[in-house]
């Protein structure tokens, strides 16, 4: 118990996670939902329950919507898919994820105050979002 405890308090550090949380469920996951506006809209959880990153869009089919987070999946392998680091304007680093065509596919769903917590979503990201469950969520 006390290895497991170890070595979820290390990968919370790394990712910055609390151990709890990463204790819970380390898994991400994909949540594919229809929005009050009628469009189909995904967003990516952490095993804690926060939000990593969204469209940013609505979509009017459930597929298009699943492409979206097909194209998430596949950036952790994909060259031509390039993850990005901005500075906005309150000065906090966001991230996006751009296809190969230049479109913004994903967003960071949050800005953080140093770059290197936007380099570690993004870590956790191309490591985690490959094999992250699709559930869809009735609202």
């Amino acid at each position: 118990m006390i290895r497991v405890l170890f070595l979820a308090t290390v990968a919370g550090g790394l990712f910055g996670l609390s151990a709890p949380a990463v204790a819970q469920d380390s898994k991400l996951k994909f949540e594919l939902y229809k929005g009050k506006d009628d469009q189909f809209r995904w967003r990516l959880k952490a095993g804690n329950g926060a939000v990593l990153a969204t469209a940013g869009q609505g979509y009017k089919s459930a597929a298009d919507a699943k492409h979206g987070i097909e194209l998430v999946q596949k950036a952790g392998s994909d060259d031509k898919a390039k993850f990005e680091i901005i500075e906005d304007a309150k000065k906090e680093h966001r991230w996006h994820l751009k296809a190969a065509n230049g479109q913004i596919v994903a967003s960071s769903s949050e800005g953080y105050k140093a770059k290197a917590d936007a380099e570690k979503a993004v870590a956790l990201i191309k490591s985690g979002a490959g094999s992250a469950e699709v559930i869809e969520v009735m609202q």
